[in-house]
């Protein structure tokens, strides 16, 4: 599992190219409304959460991007530090950032 800390006030973390089959971990350092996951290169679908549950690629308990160029903002249904989990069944590379 691998994992990326964005300090309070900052804004993103960007270009994080993902393993295949491991879940990506990006946690925020403040509680945040909404988050932006951005597929920077449309290489693979991408599976995710944002409600503290691990994603698994396909499963049931994620959201999914399919695999294209483009972004997709999702409310944080949680308080405390916002925390985003991305996993792949390929190496996409994303960016994941604050929303509004």
């Amino acid at each position: 599992m691998a994992t990326h800390t964005v300090a309070k006030g900052d804004l993103a973390a960007h270009a994080i190219t993902l393993v295949a089959g491991t879940v990506e971990t990006t946690t925020f350092g403040e509680d945040l409304d909404e988050v932006t996951i951005v597929s920077l290169d449309g290489a693979a679908a991408l599976y995710f959460t944002v409600d503290g549950r691990t994603p698994t690629v396909g499963g049931a308990n994620a959201r999914v991007m399919p695999a294209a160029i483009g972004a997709v903002s999702v409310d944080v249904p949680t308080a405390g530090n916002s925390v985003v989990k991305v996993i792949s069944s390929g190496t996409p590379t994303i960016s994941i950032q604050r929303g509004r």
